[in-house]
């Protein structure tokens, strides 16, 4: 006669052993796909399935979505910002009109000794993310470093001129207290192609360049004009050259598309001063941020260029092992004497 009690006890340990191994396979899958296929680690692969799920990249392809998004943003953006509900800062913020323009203070001090000026991304047409918020009270707690978060103007009401007018007057007003080699000029995304925009034009304004220019992600050419472009473009899942350009035009409203003021892979860059480009190679603005590189590197300034292999725009902003280095590289640069 079977022991029918011996056979539940086998059934029950294949079953446990099949509910055990499968997702430790799975895992295992998932790891080999992260470190084998695109060289990057189990956290940057699940941020990229997180950014294909959540991330503004079909209004930025579809042609209704887009106006429909371009009309949100025009409210949005009109009104003053605030710090997002729920975000805890490990530094002191605070919000001022700073010649004009909201600025977020973050880290403020008697004893802070030097100042980083960040230019959040968001396409010219969004206000900073929860990841650009932590990523500012990173650098400011880690640096001690006083960190001017300026609300600059925004597309598609606001365009270039109007955003380096704020910029200028806040440069000025922070290099005077600091003094302009105690002041990082930092960007990630379209908030890096303006700081390079601006940085270019100090001269002109008989301005000192800043100690260091830190370029994440930037967008240096407003038509995304680089051939390679839709090649890298298929592996984004944030961005869409579709939409870009359409804010491209609105941004360069008054000059033209390759003018230097929106698109400074164009402009001069003998006189900048050390420059630090981070760029991922699964990013459609991969190809311009080498090439703005390259072109800096050749005249012997001092330059490095930070490649995330099989990362996405912004890798340094998000909760990643890769980010964490990229964060080390920028403290080191900002606290540099």
């Amino acid at each position: 006669m079977m022991d029918f009690r011996l056979l539940w006890k086998h059934n029950a340990f294949k079953v446990a052993s099949i509910a055990v191994a499968a997702p430790l396979a799975a895992w295992a899958g998932f790891s080999a796909i992260s470190h084998g296929v695109y060289h990057r680690s189990n956290m940057s692969t699940a941020s990229e399935i997180y950014f294909l799920l959540t991330s503004n990249r079909r209004k930025l392809s579809d042609s209704i979505a887009f106006d429909n998004y371009l009309l949100e943003q025009a409210e949005t953006n009109e009104k003053p910002v605030d710090v997002p509900e729920l975000l805890t800062l490990k530094t002191s913020v605070e919000s001022i009109d700073l010649e004009g323009t909201q600025t977020f203070l973050l880290n403020r001090r008697d004893r802070n000794d030097r100042a980083v000026i960040y230019l959040h991304g968001g396409n010219f047409l969004r206000r900073p993310t929860i990841y650009q918020w932590k990523f500012a009270d990173t650098v400011a707690r880690r640096t001690r470093a006083e960190v001017f978060m300026p609300m600059y103007p925004l597309a598609p009401v606001h365009n270039h001129a109007e955003a380096h007018a704020s910029i200028e007057a806040i440069y000025r007003k922070v290099a005077e207290e600091y003094g302009a080699r105690n002041i990082t000029l930092m960007g990630d995304g379209a908030g890096a192609g303006l700081a390079v925009s601006f940085a270019q034009r100090l001269g002109g304004l008989e301005l000192e360049q800043p100690s260091h220019l830190i370029l994440i992600s930037p967008w240096v050419d407003i038509t995304l004009g680089n051939p390679l472009v839709d090649e890298y473009e298929s592996q984004d899942p944030l961005l869409a050259a579709f939409g870009l350009r359409k804010v491209g035009v609105l941004w360069a409203r008054g000059t033209e598309d390759t003018n230097p003021l929106v698109s400074p892979i164009n402009g001069e860059v003998r006189m900048l001063r050390n420059v630090m480009v981070f760029a991922g190679t699964r990013e459609l603005f991969y190809p311009d941020a080498k090439l703005l590189y390259d072109r800096i590197a050749a005249t012997g300034i001092h330059a490095e260029f930070h490649e995330g292999k099989g990362l996405n725009h912004n890798f340094p902003l998000y909760p990643t092992p890769e980010a964490a280095k990229a964060v080390e590289a920028i403290v080191s640069a900002v606290t540099e004497d």
